[in-house]
């Protein structure tokens, strides 16, 4: 073989070898993409007028629900539909009613009554929300089924639930009605207002944060979960069944009211760096029930 011959060969050789390389690090690129996808996506945006106090109303079957408050007299949309199939991705909707007072956002299946078949082929379409609404907005009915719903520097009334799905909500201010079936339910309140917080959960830790300097009355149960607080109130243990907690904080004030059946129940109070309100029992001793503030749990 000639020096040329060799040049040449050695030249093609290191061409195929980077062809060669190209199509394995595309091929795996593909392959990768498929693995942690394997759906396709289609995205909507849009932004509605609405009044500082008005109505919002959100309903989503399969998919996460993030909601923040800002100082605008709007609602932004933003929302990302996945599926494995087109057909799929094209039957799930996303239904906008809105007027200058309210605005329904519900994602609707219309030629299923939502029992898809088994399998990849007969998974719904799932919709991931992002709402921005006025910071006084009334979330009057926000509902849930699979899919964890996050909350965010709201002053206005909530009302929320999930089915099978995580609440998590921080900065707080308005009237709470949060519950969960199976999930965690984390709440945290900056300012008590002057109407109920009603927080509750059937499978899952329910998690509440209340300012250090809280005036409330504190009314908790459960079933067959724990109850805890950082306040120093004591927690009944009955002798069949359940646990309860029933007392005032500062010169009484809000009544929360917590329930779980079997999970636990945990009240915090914020690292605020304000003082702790003084707390009394005004749970009622029974002949039948004992002190569990001490943690005994045999």
């Amino acid at each position: 073989m000639t020096e040329r011959q060799r040049q040449d060969a050695i030249s093609l050789a290191l061409v195929a070898c980077a062809i060669s390389a190209i199509f394995l690090i595309s091929t795996r690129a593909r392959g990768s993409d498929s693995d942690e996808q394997g759906k396709l996506t289609e995205e909507f945006h849009k932004v509605y007028p609405l009044s500082a106090q008005g109505r919002v109303e959100i309903s989503n079957i399969n998919g996460p629900v993030h909601i923040s408050g800002w100082d605008r007299n709007e609602v932004k949309v933003d929302a990302v539909k996945s599926a494995r199939t087109k057909e799929r991705l094209e039957e799930a909707r996303i239904e906008v009613e809105a007027d200058q007072n309210e605005i329904s956002i519900h994602t609707e299946y219309p030629h299923h009554d939502h029992t898809f078949g088994l399998g990849d082929h007969g998974n719904p379409a799932s919709v991931e929300y992002t709402i921005t609404v006025p910071r006084q907005a009334q979330l009057d009915k926000i509902n849930l089924v699979n899919g964890r719903l996050d909350l965010q520097g709201v002053a206005g009334e909530v009302r929320a639930s999930c089915v099978n799905g995580r609440i998590e909500a921080r900065n707080l201010q308005g009237r709470l009605e949060l519950s969960t079936v199976n999930g965690t339910l984390d709440a945290s309140v900056d300012q008590l207002p002057s109407s109920e917080l009603k927080l509750s959960s059937v499978n899952g830790t329910l998690r509440v944060t209340l300012p250090s300097d809280a005036s409330a009355e504190l009314k908790a149960s459960t079933v067959s979960g724990n109850i805890s607080d950082d306040f120093g109130l004591p927690v009944l243990r009955h002798q069949y069944v359940g646990r309860s907690l029933h007392g005032q904080l500062g010169g009484g004030g809000t009544l929360v009211r917590l329930s779980n059946v079997n999970g636990e129940i945990e009240i915090r109070h914020a690292n605020d760096n304000r003082p702790l309100s003084p707390a009394q029992n005004l749970e009622r001793e029974r002949s039948r029930d004992r002190d569990d503030d001490d943690n005994d749990d045999i």
